[in-house]
């Protein structure tokens, strides 16, 4: 079999329709930009097709299929948003573009609509906390108001098969529970039947079934509930008894059966729970990772599925009980380079791509988080490293989600602890099975990027060299220059508790002179998450230690927390691969942005 090519496709921000007839997404197939791509559900598998628009589109534009007319597009900007609809052109010509409104506060959001003649309902927040609503008929025309909120609304649930009641959330603590939109009056009320601090999450609008959230003795527990019965929320056992990490995708169109995605460890579980039986089957699904978005229609249940070999796309089983997955061809395994799961001393379980013994190079790769993992689906980039001879080995060290609360927990209060002790002995046991003079190289983005440059610190003779992206210098320095998110993050997991042991504080800045290998740091110049300052600062004590080799720094324009999404998202992972591989001498001394 011939090589795999080195262009991937990058798939995010997928919506289905109400309906569950249509999904988009915007894609990136290999050097283009991001575009939107809208897939037909209704034939007997699914059928993306690409709707190339005349700039491309950024991480910041959220797609929404407009039946086979298109695609909507909610483009936000900094102080402002658009609709836009995308239409397919003719004879492979750019999509044809009609802007349907204009919005000048901080976001529009859209609400995909069941009713005929209703391709959405379009959110506004304006002026005095009031939520327009407008409806969106998904052709070339103006929307139309149809009701105003007090205070900014979240969610939205049908309730009914005609479209008319719209289940609403606030999304403000003590703004109140959920709200019902009746569209034909303009007028809103409260949900009958949900108690305080119960969520609701789906309905069958077709049989009035509703599945709720609520938490009871300190933990959410799944209800079900009937749309006009008065009687009280029921918690089955068993459905509240799942191991794992269980996230409802869908009911099917009689509100008897709900599908879940349970995560355990680095891949997804697809179960089916019969509401009213109480039980649960496991649906045969190829090993990956499901996206928490499904629809259940009565052509079957679509699902946003990949594998290390398929990107993410949509997935259908007409039956699932009994049938396998329907992909489009496109999405067939085969073209990419497959990955397996590993477990190596700890334990810790990794996701490997090729050798990492036999091959010339091999680069442990570190995710951000701290409370996230790797999954076992399609990266992009470690697809680039494996069609580059590199072997990829991604560990879920401790403080990742999926493998039990004492996994997860054990780096609270303690950040570059037990985590970096995971990773420093991954390291020894990779050099020690490769032999001398084969040292394994690092990668990490956001927090993997701090601990791989603790690594670095704590035993430089052990990497060959090591690639960053968004690194922060040290939990206080961070609580001290990050935005409200990243301050209650840290304050609960305890990100700022300094260790006391040989390495001494985890300071990236006051550990520089101990980096002596080759660094890329690379940062998105609008980072709001991580500020680029600390990059910055970094690079600067880097350059003042004078170690043998200058360390590369690019700083992305435009670029926010993860520069691999970005509109020059190729040109980053060409220069990270041409680092690794060891070619990074000609960019040494680049400057600090990457050319168009």
């Amino acid at each position: 079999m011939s090589p795999p090519p080195t262009a991937t496709t990058r798939r995010i921000n997928f919506r289905f329709s109400a309906t569950g007839e249509y999904a988009a997404c915007l894609a990136a197939h290999g050097r283009a930009r991001l575009m939107p791509e809208l897939w037909d559900l209704t034939g007997p598998a699914p059928r993306p097709r690409l709707l190339p628009t005349r700039d491309g589109e950024d991480s910041w534009t959220f797609p929404l299929p407009a039946g086979d007319v298109g695609v909507l597009l909610c483009r936000h900007g900094k102080q402002s948003a658009r609709l836009l609809l995308a239409v397919p052109g003719t004879d492979g010509a750019p999509a044809e573009e009609h802007e349907l409104f204009a919005s000048r506060g901080p976001g529009l959001g859209l609400v995909g609509g069941i009713a005929p003649g209703t391709a959405a309902l379009l959110f506004e927040n304006g002026e005095g906390r009031r939520t327009k609503v407008w409806r969106v008929s998904g052709h070339a025309e103006p929307p139309e108001p149809v009701a105003e909120l007090t205070g900014p609304a979240g969610g939205g649930v049908w309730l009914d098969a005609d479209g008319r009641r719209l289940a609403l959330a606030r999304p403000e603590p003590g703004a109140g529970g959920t709200f019902v939109l009746d569209l034909a009056t303009g007028l809103s009320a409260p949900l009958e039947g949900v108690a305080d601090g119960e969520h609701l999450l789906m309905a069958a609008p077709r049989t009035g079934v509703l599945l709720t959230a609520a938490r009871r003795d300190g933990a959410f527990r799944l209800g079900v509930r009937h749309r006009d019965d008065p009687a009280p929320t029921v918690f089955p056992e068993r459905l509240n008894r799942i191991e794992g990490s269980v996230t409802p995708l869908a009911l099917d169109p009689g509100g008897r059966c709900l599908a879940l995605s349970v995560a355990r460890r680095s891949r997804s579980h697809l179960l089916l729970h019969d509401l009213v039986a109480d039980t649960t089957v496991e649906a045969e699904l190829p090993a990956g990772t499901l996206q928490p978005t499904a629809r259940w229609t009565t052509g079957g249940l679509h699902l946003l599925h990949t594998t290390p070999d398929r990107p993410l796309g949509v997935v259908t089983l007409p039956d699932p009980l009994r049938s396998r997955v329907r992909a489009t061809a496109e999405e067939q395994p085969g073209r990419w380079i497959a990955a397996r799961t590993v477990d190596y001393p700890g334990p810790v379980e990794a996701i490997v791509y090729g050798d990492p013994v036999a091959s010339e190079r091999v680069v442990l790769a570190l995710h951000g988080g701290p409370e996230a993992a790797w999954h076992f689906g399609f990266e992009p980039l470690f697809q680039r490293m494996a069609a580059a001879g590199m072997a990829v080995v991604a560990p879920n060290q401790r403080g990742s989600t999926g493998y039990g609360a004492a996994h997860r927990d054990a780096i609270r209060g303690a950040w570059g602890g037990p985590d970096l002790a995971d990773i420093l002995r991954l390291g020894r046991t990779l050099a020690d099975a490769r032999g001398p003079g084969r040292r394994p190289m690092l990668y990490g983005i956001s927090y993997g990027a701090y601990l791989a440059l603790l690594a670095v610190a704590a035993e430089p003779d052990l990497w060959a060299r090591a690639a960053v992206i968004a690194p922060f210098l040290s939990g206080g320095e961070l609580y001290r220059d990050g935005p409200p998110s990243v301050r209650a993050l840290l304050d609960r997991l305890g990100g700022r508790v300094e260790l006391d042991d040989e390495l001494g504080p985890r300071d990236l800045a006051r550990l520089a002179d101990r980096m002596r290998l080759p660094i890329m740091i690379v940062h998105g110049e609008q980072d709001p998450v991580i500020p680029v300052a600390h990059s910055r600062r970094l690079h600067s004590r880097l350059l003042a230690a004078a170690h043998p080799v200058a360390p590369v720094y690019l700083e992305i324009p435009g670029s926010d927390h993860d520069p691999l999404v970005s509109s020059e998202g190729h040109l980053v992972a060409d220069r990270l691969i041409d680092f690794l591989s060891e070619g990074a001498t000609r960019i040494l001394h680049q400057g600090t942005s990457v050319p168009a």
